[in-house]
């Protein structure tokens, strides 16, 4: 693993940002996803040729490790992610591994995960809280393909459904006491400028409009609809905060400080958690 490590830290351009921020980490997700996957019985000659080909084409080719590997290391948890699915990276995951902490009054019993991708937040959000009922919804079909994955992989069959949806318009009538959205909310501009990386990731799942807030003007416009009276949305923005903050100025809501999150340019972390009241005003 050293040498994988070594190997990536000589590739002057290469980037990390996709469940890692270092050679050292890319290297350890490398190696030990492929031992999860188990591309073979041992560490022998089989499996170094495989660290070795899919090495040699996250250098040449700059593909994230996840779509090598064909997981995902994000919260001390194993996610499956297809290409062409969205790697889980979100920060809101330190909120859900606190159980959302104070913002929960109670236990939830209905739990919403908006623009789920892969299903990571929702599944992490079944594990912490095992008496609600979890939804994941995606409108791509892809996504939902992972999510299903995820949901059986980690035993929450019972507890957790997966739905394709844009956004609200297939759910059944009813009010969630959580909703977590991570929905795109990178601007035309930047979405123009991402490292290589990110080209392998759907569009879809990262740019949203000129300025970043197409997706999220379409959720707040709802959102008052599906909250319980006491529920709390828990989104992130990303590098759309301050353009987040400046198109609804009216919105009291809270950016928690993180202990695991790189900080942004602006200083935050790009997420942020509201009760429902804020919505209903």
């Amino acid at each position: 693993m050293q040498d994988v490590a070594r190997r990536l830290e000589n590739v002057s351009d290469i980037y990390y940002g996709h469940g890692s921020n270092s050679a050292f980490m890319e290297a350890w997700m490398l190696v030990h996803g492929l031992l999860e996957q188990r591309v073979s019985e041992s560490i022998d000659e089989v499996f170094e040729r495989r660290v070795e080909d899919c090495l040699s084409i996250r250098i040449s080719d700059r593909i994230p490790v996840a779509y090598l590997t064909g997981l995902a290391w994000y919260f001390n948890r194993w996610f499956e992610v297809e290409r062409g699915v969205m790697i889980p990276r979100s920060p809101i995951g330190e909120l859900i591994d606190t159980r959302l902490h104070p913002w929960t009054r109670r236990p939830p019993e209905r739990i919403l995960d908006l623009c789920c991708g892969a299903g990571c937040l929702g599944v992490m959000a079944g594990l912490a809280f095992p008496g609600a009922v979890v939804t994941l919804i995606d409108i791509d079909g892809r996504a939902l393909s992972s999510a299903k994955a995820n949901v059986l992989r980690h035993g929450l069959s019972a507890n957790v459904e997966v739905l394709q949806s844009d956004l609200f318009d297939q759910l059944n009538p009813g009010a969630y006491d959580i909703i977590i959205a991570n929905p795109p909310y990178v601007s035309t501009a930047e979405f123009d400028q991402l490292p290589r990386e990110y080209g392998y990731e759907p569009r879809s799942g990262l740019a949203a409009g000129d300025d970043g807030l197409a997706t999220w003007r379409s959720i707040l416009m709802r959102i008052g609809d599906w909250l319980s009276p006491e529920g709390i949305l828990v989104g992130e923005t990303g590098s759309a905060t301050v353009k987040f903050l400046n198109a609804f100025p009216s919105y009291d809501v809270f950016w928690p400080e993180l202990e695991k999150a790189a900080r942004q340019e602006d200083g935050g972390f790009g997420v942020f958690v509201a009760d429902a009241e804020t919505f209903l005003r």
